[in-house]
């Protein structure tokens, strides 16, 4: 077959596709042309195709979302390179949840973005200059002058595609317990001015969880939501709170944002035996400080699996659900033809493993997934070595 008779530019030929958007998980091939899915089948003609690479016995799945990373890569000092930190754990879009803020997204957006392959989207931060501080000066928003709720929306009504919504951060060392609330309450005008969503981080809040769940409604995330700090999820006598199921009821999602030291196996075990399982997994993505323990996309996966979340439930939710939320849905999270050429190849390896929180607690499962290859665009963009 001559190149200009050929279907697809590329084939994954004899995976086990599990697609939970379209209700796939089974042995199916995949192709890809001009960037985008073009066949999905029991079995594609090798000959159909101008590279094909043999992924039997492998998974395979939609390019994996992190709906909370910092990929403002040199903007501020514990942003990670997405390329370097995203492809070798299946992740092909990312979110950046408040690097910067209207003093400075614009080289984010305009530089430092584009040098990537990895499609990267941002939440602003509703302080001016957003993460760029780092450790130095204290917490972010100590000082609100630093916010202009009126700026931040009217800079996403202008981005639409690349700016999502605002994110904020109700922790101690971020914003003092005198400003915490007044910080929400301009987060939040933020959010409803520019009509996106609002995402805030809970985990060590200087105020109730309560006060904070009551500015949230459909479509905005409370991220690190099973940590372990004061104020988190659960009641003294390890039930999911009421006003968290109500939050739940009425559409926020329950973000992980593990970072290490935002999640609790505890908290979570006890949670999900209660049919209280993440609405998204999200990583957190940073540069830790020393003796931060933290995991790629690929392993929280079957760590929350350990903890009793169904596998196929895991992968939902850093798939099509994610996408759902962003409003890209018809665009990425499943492997249906004509959608983004997105995809992750993992081994699943069977035998002991264990992983730890910062609080000590361990979980024990039977399973790992090792990454084999990333597509973007419909080709290779990362392999195993």
């Amino acid at each position: 077959m001559t190149d200009a008779q050929l279907q697809h530019d590329l084939l994954l030929r004899g995976g086990t596709l599990l697609d939970p958007a379209q209700g796939i998980h089974a042995a199916r091939d995949v192709a890809f042309r001009d960037g985008r899915v073009s066949a999905v089948a029991e079995r594609i003609e090798e000959e159909t195709a101008a590279e094909v690479v043999d992924v039997a016995g492998r998974l395979v799945t939609p390019g994996l979302i992190d709906l909370h990373g910092h990929f403002y890569h040199g903007g501020t000092t514990s942003a990670v390179s997405a390329d370097e930190s995203c492809l070798p754990s299946g992740v092909t879009t990312g979110l950046d949840a408040g690097s910067a803020g209207i003093a400075n997204y614009g080289a984010m957006r305009d530089y430092v973005f584009p040098a990537h392959r990895v499609r990267l989207l941002a939440l602003l931060h509703i302080g001016a200059v957003g993460l760029a501080h780092g450790r130095t000066v204290g917490g972010e928003l100590r000082d609100l002058r630093l916010i202009d709720a009126e700026a931040t929306a009217a800079q996403i009504r202008a981005n639409p595609g690349f700016l999502f919504g605002v994110k904020v951060r109700m922790q101690r060392d971020a914003v003092a317990h005198w400003d915490a609330r007044e910080a929400l309450a301009l987060a939040r005008q933020a959010a409803d001015d520019s009509g996106s969503l609002l995402m805030v981080h809970v985990s060590g809040t200087p105020i109730p969880l309560p006060e904070i769940l009551d500015v949230l409604g459909e479509g905005d995330v409370m991220t690190h939501a099973y940590n372990g700090h004061t104020e988190h999820m659960l009641d003294g006598r390890g039930a999911v709170r009421p006003e968290v199921l109500a939050a739940r009821e009425r559409g926020v999602v329950m973000d992980v944002g593990h970072a290490g030291v935002h999640f609790d196996i505890e908290v979570t075990r006890q949670a999900i035996a209660q049919g209280f399982p993440p609405s998204t997994i999200s990583t957190d993505a940073h540069l830790p400080p020393p003796g931060r323990i933290t995991y790629g996309m690929h392993e929280l996966i079957p760590q929350l699996h350990a903890l009793g979340m169904p596998f196929e439930d895991a992968v939902e939710v850093i798939t099509s659900r994610p996408a759902a939320g962003l409003g890209l849905g018809d665009e990425i999270g499943s492997l249906a033809p004509g959608m983004a050429g997105v995809a992750a190849v993992f081994d699943r390896v069977e035998g002991a493993v264990s992983w730890v929180d910062m609080s000590g607690h361990s979980v024990e499962g039977e399973l790992s997934l090792e990454p084999v290859l990333t597509v973007l665009g419909g080709e290779v963009a990362w392999r195993a070595a």
